[in-house]
């Protein structure tokens, strides 16, 4: 695999630095298939690019991004990149990240790569996508759009985009694959929820309860094994904006679990104009079962944590929570994260690997690894197939093979 290394020297300073550990190539890399793509992970996705480089039989190309001492981005592309369709993994969380993305991209234009494609897990100021009313502010979100551009970016592919009309801000010269991880956590829950098969072996070695079979003189006593309750479920949008996003993670749900699931929202908005204290309220009646919280991005986490604590005050059994982007503050990412773990109301939460997490999760927050989605879009683009099939369900087919 491909690391990022630090690395000091007379005129930088805080170099990360991808380096293969051994000079000997994977198989895979000189198939005809991939032999002429180079795969590139910026220092704000290292791990998940590593993932995604070993899924596809790949290893990293070579780049080295930090910083100059007066702190200006330092970009410098190891690996030839002559006439090859190059893809660069880099959400850009801050600042510098975008700026170590839209730098490795002119890197690569100058340096004569084919095509580059911009692989953005998570698109930073992807919240700043309008203009308020009375307000002088930018519309940050198209202006990333409008750099990237510049810079010579050729395809972009994202995650779970904030508002999807953020494609909007592309020309149709660089086409925007938008790809949904809501079908993979959908999921992850229903194994967690429904699918009792997986552990039936570590509950049948568990069971206490037993019955006693006669046979003649002899008597053998079996473990009988209690069936698995199934949880009523209701899935609930933290917001109005999330009814969309909500509503599909449902159907998916749904789907793979074959029974009905119900759907709730909580209301933010102000009940009059002007109205400066407001109390949000739920749309639907969870007394009594499970839920599903499904947001895209979390920052403070105060939305979400009035989210749990108001279905559990609503009746609710239990409560789980859903969101692709942990973006959990920086200025103090200890504190929003331990906020989740004390969280008496909560079962746990689960995110994505977007963003890469700078200290250990506590066990309330569990991850979900996207490197197998980018990994399968990335083949798909290689191959000129379609990219928004790749979640599309054939369920007989996944219960055959489960038999």
């Amino acid at each position: 695999f491909s690391i990022f290394i630090f690395n000091t020297n007379t005129n930088t300073n805080h170099q990360h630095q991808q380096q293969n550990p051994s000079k000997k190539r994977s198989t895979a890399n000189n198939n005809i298939f991939y032999r002429n793509i180079s795969l590139f992970a910026g220092p704000a996705s290292q791990k998940l690019g590593i993932d995604v480089a070993h899924l596809l039989g790949l290893n990293l190309s070579s780049i080295a991004i930090g910083s100059f001492t007066d702190g200006e981005t330092s970009v410098q592309i190891r690996d030839t990149v002559r006439g090859k369709h190059v893809y660069i993994i880099q959400s850009t969380t801050s600042v510098d990240s975008l700026m170590e993305l839209l730098f490795t991209i002119s890197s690569m234009k100058r340096a004569s790569a084919k095509t580059i494609t911009a692989i953005v897990p998570y698109y930073g100021y992807s919240r700043q996508d309008q203009k308020i009313l009375l307000k002088r502010e930018p519309i940050a979100a198209a202006d990333v759009a409008r750099m990237l551009e510049e810079v010579g970016v050729d395809k972009v592919m994202c995650l779970d985009l904030h508002n999807d009309s953020l494609r909007g801000f592309f020309s149709p010269k660089v086409p925007v694959e938008h790809l949904l991880p809501g079908p993979v956590a959908a999921a992850y829950f229903n194994e967690e929820l429904f699918d009792d098969d997986l552990d039936d072996l570590e509950d049948m070695e568990d069971m206490d309860d037993t019955t006693s079979i006669h046979d003649g003189s002899n008597e053998t006593k079996v473990k009988v094994k209690e069936p698995k309750e199934i949880p009523e479920v209701t899935v609930v949008a933290a917001h109005e904006g999330q009814v969309a996003r909500a509503t599909e993670f449902r159907k998916m749900l749904q789907k793979l679990s074959g029974k009905e699931i119900d759907i709730a929202f909580i209301s933010k908005v102000r009940q009059f104009p002007g109205q400066k204290h407001y109390e949000p309220y739920l749309v639907g009646d969870v007394t009594g079962r499970t839920c599903i919280i499904v947001d895209d991005i979390i920052s403070t986490g105060s939305t979400m944590n009035s989210c749990i604590n108001q279905l559990k005050a609503s009746g609710a059994s239990k409560v789980y929570a859903w969101a692709t982007h942990g973006v959990f503050a920086t200025s103090n990412h200890d504190n929003v994260t331990q906020r989740f773990e004390q969280c008496e109301n909560l079962e746990y939460l689960l995110i994505s690997n977007t963003i890469k997490a700078d200290s250990p999760l506590p066990s309330k927050i569990r991850q979900l690894n996207v490197a197998p989605l980018l990994a399968e879009a990335i083949s798909r683009a290689v191959a000129n197939k379609s990219i928004s099939g790749i979640l599309d369900l054939d369920l007989d087919a996944i219960r055959n093979n489960n038999k």
